[in-house]
């Protein structure tokens, strides 16, 4: 054999046992799992996704796609063996977002297509039921106000839906305060018109909304309390 040729047998050679090292390499702390590598993650047509942790202890992925018809369940309680549940057929008008948890066992979820919010109850984690959520159809929440609280926005004048923004100084929006304990029957704790900055501290959650009458102060109580009680333990109270 001519010298050349066994240049390039050698080249080819060394090339194909790099290729397969590094297709063989693996991570001792990471590892990746795809629609390719498990049939189970493979979704058509997919437009969002949300993770519940059920009372049993069980998490769930959930996964929307068909344009809000259908929704596949994804047992993740255990990342090395996730397991695919029976899908469910939803009724809704189109593609959707989850928005939030409410309540104890429903999401707050908002279509695609400008036809409202809903609520999808989770109480059966297996059977999933969509459910009318009349009280939050024309508002966009923009922020939480702890475990059940909502900051809303009237349809048009917010962020976007689960959103975090806050309005600039430069310009106004009306607010609604939302205990979503029930959040088949939401309370309004207060409707705050003309907010144009709002504002949060974090240690006690304390919300702070400025309008031309002055500031509306959100309180959690518990949080306060919690802090009063690490600041006393801090004085040695």
């Amino acid at each position: 054999m001519k010298r050349s040729a066994l240049v390039a047998a050698f080249v080819v050679g060394i090339a194909a046992l790099s290729g397969g090292a590094a297709l063989a390499q693996r991570s001792k702390t990471l590892a990746v799992e795809s629609p390719d590598t498990l049939r189970a993650l493979a979704v058509r047509n997919p437009s969002a996704m949300y993770l519940y942790n059920s009372n049993d202890g069980s998490t769930l992925l959930y996964v929307e796609s068909q344009n809000g018809r259908e929704l596949s369940i994804l047992d993740v309680t255990n990342p090395a063996e996730m397991e695919r549940l029976a899908p469910v057929e939803l009724p809704a008008p189109s593609a959707f977002d989850f928005v939030r948890y409410v309540g104890h066992h429903e999401v707050l979820i908002r279509y695609r297509d400008g036809a409202g919010a809903a609520l999808l109850n989770l109480a059966h984690y297996k059977r999933p039921v969509l459910m009318p959520a009349k009280p939050f159809q024309d508002a966009t929440v923009v922020g939480t106000v702890g475990a059940t609280g909502l900051l809303m926005a009237q349809t048009g004048e917010g962020a976007a839906s689960g959103g975090a923004a806050t309005p600039r100084n430069d310009e106004v929006r009306n607010y609604e305060v939302m205990d979503t304990l029930h959040p088949r029957d939401p309370v309004l704790l207060a409707t705050i018109d003309g907010v144009c900055q709002v504002l949060s501290r974090g240690n006690t959650g304390t919300l702070f909304l400025l309008n031309k009458d002055g500031v509306t102060v959100v309180r959690r109580l518990r949080v306060e309390q919690q802090y009063q009680e690490s600041l006393d333990q801090e004085n040695g109270n």
